[in-house]
């Protein structure tokens, strides 16, 4: 043992005393105050903390709130979408059939703009596009009501077919009055 421990052992009585005098935490206040610099630790972390506690409850009320909102939403968008999800042939018989459309709508347009009356007609044509393409969204909405329906996929693209035989129709009318 060296002499360091032998003498707290036999010390032991003068080492264990109990709180300082009272009076005296007041005094070494007193004493740090009156130092010039020194500032207590932790009065300045305190009102930190408390700002940066509820920054972080606050953006993770935000999160919870956003996932929350959004969730429904995309629910709802994922049952729609899952319902009107065209089967890849018929999406690509679909899109076959629009761009058929598109370059048959250019030619009554140019036909068109060479005879008078072939405005009316022109015209004519593009209202039941319209109309044809709106029971093309009506037989989208059933078939996000029975998904997978073959009644309902054949009829889109009978519906898409009926609208290329209409316009081509129609561009030989025009070409007649163009003759």
């Amino acid at each position: 043992m060296s002499n360091l421990e032998k003498y707290i052992k036999v010390h032991r009585d003068e080492f264990d005393s109990d709180e300082p005098e009272p009076g005296h935490l007041n005094r070494f206040e007193g004493l740090l105050a009156a130092q010039p610099g020194l500032k207590t630790p932790g009065h300045h972390r305190a009102p930190m903390l408390k700002i940066a506690a509820l920054i972080v409850i606050l953006i993770t009320g935000s999160v919870v709130v956003f996932e929350f909102a959004t969730r429904e939403i995309r629910d709802r968008y994922a049952t729609y979408k899952q319902g009107t999800e065209l089967p890849a042939e018929i999406r690509e018989a679909v899109q076959y059939y629009e761009n058929q459309t598109n370059t048959q709508i250019a030619t009554i347009h140019k036909l068109a703009s060479n005879h008078k009356d072939a405005g009316s007609v022109s015209a004519s044509a593009l209202n039941e596009i319209q109309s044809l393409d709106a029971a093309t969204d009506e037989l989208k909405k059933s078939l996000a009501e029975n998904p997978g329906n073959e009644q309902i996929l054949d009829a889109i693209v009978r519906n898409q077919q009926v609208k290329e035989t209409m316009l081509n129709t129609i561009i030989m009318q025009l070409s007649q009055f163009n003759k």
